[in-house]
């Protein structure tokens, strides 16, 4: 998975279709790689890196579905 990826929402006007497609999609994997990785974590990790990549996971993945709900508005 790429982190060069950036995403731009313009407001009152919609992007290109396939773009925005795109972005959704990317999106959408980037959701479903860090609840998988939560997932196969824990709740708590095993050890304090995992319970720092776990708090850091959960911060990209409120991220990813805030862009997610803008794309879609």
């Amino acid at each position: 998975m790429h982190a060069d990826f950036a995403l731009s929402t313009r407001q009152g006007s919609r992007g290109h279709p396939v773009a925005d497609y795109r972005a959704v999609d990317f999106l959408r994997q980037e959701i479903a790689f860090f609840e998988a990785r939560l997932h196969e974590m824990g709740d708590a990790g095993d050890c304090a890196y995992e319970r720092a990549l776990s708090r850091a996971y959960e911060t990209l993945l409120r991220e990813r579905r805030g862009q997610l709900t803008q794309l879609q508005a």
